[in-house]
């Protein structure tokens, strides 16, 4: 979905607004690498992306995964195998492969 503007929409209307500004007088000023617009003699404000909430302790999570990759590693706990006492159906082949009868089998 598009979130009203494109790229080259907007970039169009920025030079515009510079072409426009330069254009009634105004001029553009260069800055050397690491200079601010702030004053000097007083205290530097806040950044910007500074979030208002105090830093959290973070939550290491490595013994946890560990924990859980061992336990995803180790084969479920087979059940134990139920004895049928229903009879199986047991086909006689002769030699050539060929069934020659159904016989019931307890096993």
């Amino acid at each position: 979905m598009s979130n009203g503007i494109s790229k080259n929409s907007f970039r169009k209307q920025l030079r515009e607004k510079t072409e426009a500004f330069l254009g009634s007088g105004g001029e553009i000023k260069k800055c050397q690498p690491g200079e601010t617009g702030e004053p000097a003699d007083q205290p530097r404000a806040k950044g910007v992306f500074v979030s208002p909430s105090p830093i959290k302790t973070r939550t290491y999570v490595n013994d946890l995964v560990t924990k859980i990759d061992q336990r995803k590693r180790k084969s479920p706990a087979k059940p134990a195998s139920k004895v049928s006492k229903r009879p199986k159906k047991k086909i006689i082949y002769d030699d050539f492969g060929e069934p020659l009868r159904v016989v019931w089998v307890d096993e």
